[in-house]
């Protein structure tokens, strides 16, 4: 079998030949079918691997902390794995770890780790697995290089340090999801089959501010895969208590003055007509594009409901959102509303 080819010369003097057949140099787009790459366990191994080598249908490819590099393309090239970001991000931040530089210890060095954690954290859950009990052991290689390096501690998943953020982690399947009990209903490993985002974040914007919450983590085993130990998150905040009903189109709404009429989003199948408390975690102000002034407010918070036959403990059945319309504030809490409990 015979093909036409390209002859080609580098900067560096190299002599390339390659097919003339410019579909097959994708870079890693180009390993199809990938099922490999697409299992959860294989993602903390991509990303704490020094340089992975990569068999392809046309070619071999090549992935590092610097690059992805193929025989089509030796000079490098940008990965193409559809919802996935280039290696070369994490190698950047896990060389400054390793740095052991003061500067990690500030606000601004743990914020540049927390956001690069979203997007593994990103990939991770759009990953498959096939136990959800490995839910949690399949990504605690990157936590435990993360904790070792910094300041920043995980329980359960979800990183104490911005525990206001990390609490607000979205269910988009909630018809076809189970409560697990693998964790405590405040992490997102407590709910089986989830597909899940965190689209709900107050920290993407610079001038969020007004955070009505308090939690405290109490005292965990220092494994980073075992189970919180009874007593969970100690949260004190305002509890406003509403009934969820669903409209014509599924959603569930409410008619209570002092929330939104709708944006209530569950973790599980939920029946209709539901009594629940909103806890309010955060209202802030978003920042116009641009930087054209103030956006709209905004605020977000979780469902909770009571533990059956166990004063002032309550867990967790979704999350809510609210971008004001109207440029008012749509949420109206009292002093009474406010509440000490534990989230289990």
């Amino acid at each position: 079998m015979t093909e036409d080819c390209q002859v080609a010369k580098w900067k560096h003097g190299d002599i390339c030949v390659r097919s003339s057949d410019r579909r097959r140099g994708h870079g890693l787009g180009s390993v199809k079918p990938k099922p490999l790459l697409e299992r959860a366990w294989v993602v903390q191994e991509r990303f704490l691997s020094p340089r992975i080598l990569y068999y392809g249908p046309w070619e071999l490819l090549w992935e590092c902390s610097e690059c992805v590099a193929s025989e089509t393309e030796p000079e490098g090239t940008n990965s193409l794995w559809i919802n996935e970001m280039p290696k070369e991000r994490f190698g950047k931040i896990k060389r400054v770890l390793d740095s052991d530089s003061d500067t990690l210890f500030y606000k601004p060095g743990l914020r540049d780790i927390y956001e690069i954690w979203r997007e593994i954290r990103a990939i991770y859950w759009s990953s498959q697995l096939t136990h959800h009990s490995d839910s949690l052991v399949a990504i605690a290689g990157i936590t435990s290089i993360i904790q070792q390096k910094t300041r920043m501690h995980f329980v359960s998943g979800l990183c104490k340090e911005f525990l206001c953020s990390e609490l607000l982690w979205n269910v988009g399947n909630a018809g076809e999801t189970s409560r697990s009990t693998l964790s405590q209903t405040w992490s997102w490993a407590s709910v089986k089959g989830a597909k899940l985002t965190s689209i709900y974040d107050p920290l993407m914007y610079s001038n969020a501010s007004n955070f009505h919450i308090r939690a405290e983590l109490f005292e965990n085993p220092p494994d980073l895969n075992a189970r919180p130990q009874p007593g969970g998150l100690h949260i004190y905040g305002p509890l406003l208590r509403a009934t969820l009903e669903l409209d014509k189109y599924g959603r569930f709404t409410t008619n209570s003055s002092r929330l939104p009429k709708y944006g209530y989003v569950p973790d599980i199948l939920l029946p209709d007509g539901i009594e629940v408390f909103c806890l309010l975690i955060a209202e802030w102000d978003t920042k116009q594009e641009y930087d054209m002034g103030k956006g709209p407010p905004c605020c977000a918070g979780l469902i909770l409901v009571p533990k059956e036959g166990e004063a002032f403990k309550y867990e967790r059945v979704g999350v809510w959102y609210h971008e004001s319309l109207t440029g008012l504030r749509d949420v109206r809490v009292l002093p009474s509303d406010w509440k000490s409990f534990r989230l289990i």
